[in-house]
């Protein structure tokens, strides 16, 4: 009896351990890093704007034309650093990605990956090109333009594309010279930034 009893006592111990529920841990899920500042001569003095200082962040836009075809649907990408405390602001964007929209209204990843290619020349409205943006401490707007005169440039020195469950991005350091005008059809002013490092991203 004594035998019998200690092996019932060792089978319910058995039952219960295989009943036990082991836990699941989920697997972490992927989170791009995602960087934003500017850094540069500003009329002569060093200037910069950097995230999570002053509440400063980087704020991927855009702003589509969708068209039925046979006529093809247009973007442009904006990215910039803003503060919700602060006035100063500075915005670049990139256009026109042209897209057929009749299986989806947002490009494909190939067709945003490889749109950013080339360095942009400055265009108005940044319409086949790039356009700066910037907002001063005042609350003035500045805007780069197009066959100014003087000497300015732009150029991507790093793309890197990369996703996570929040959206696909094209994470990018640019540098850039140039004039911005507080008025583009009779401007009065002019602000120079020089030797300019943007980093951001645009959001696909």
């Amino acid at each position: 009896m004594k035998i019998f009893k200690g092996l019932t006592i060792l089978a319910g111990i058995a039952l219960l351990s295989s009943c036990i529920e082991h836990e699941v841990i989920p697997k972490p899920k992927k989170t791009v890093e995602l960087n934003c500042s500017l850094n540069s001569t500003f009329q002569g003095s060093s200037y910069e704007l950097i995230q999570d200082v002053n509440g400063y962040y980087c704020n991927p836009t855009q702003a589509k034309e969708i068209l039925p075809t046979p006529q093809l649907s247009k973007i442009i990408y904006y990215s910039s650093i803003r503060s919700d405390e602060k006035l100063d602001f500075m915005q670049i964007g990139i256009g026109k990605l042209n897209f057929n929209a009749d299986n989806s209204i947002t490009p494909s990843l190939e067709q945003f990956t490889t749109f950013f290619n080339a360095n942009p020349d400055y265009k108005a409205d940044a319409d086949g090109g790039v356009e700066i943006v910037f907002r001063d401490g005042q609350g003035d707007v500045w805007k780069s333009m197009e066959g100014t005169g003087e000497p300015q440039s732009f150029e991507f020195t790093s793309i890197v594309q990369d996703s996570d469950e929040e959206g696909d991005y094209l994470k990018f350091v640019a540098t850039f010279s140039a004039s911005l005008f507080d008025d583009l059809t009779t401007p009065t002013d002019t602000i120079v930034f020089a030797n300019a490092r943007f980093e951001g991203y645009f959001k696909r």
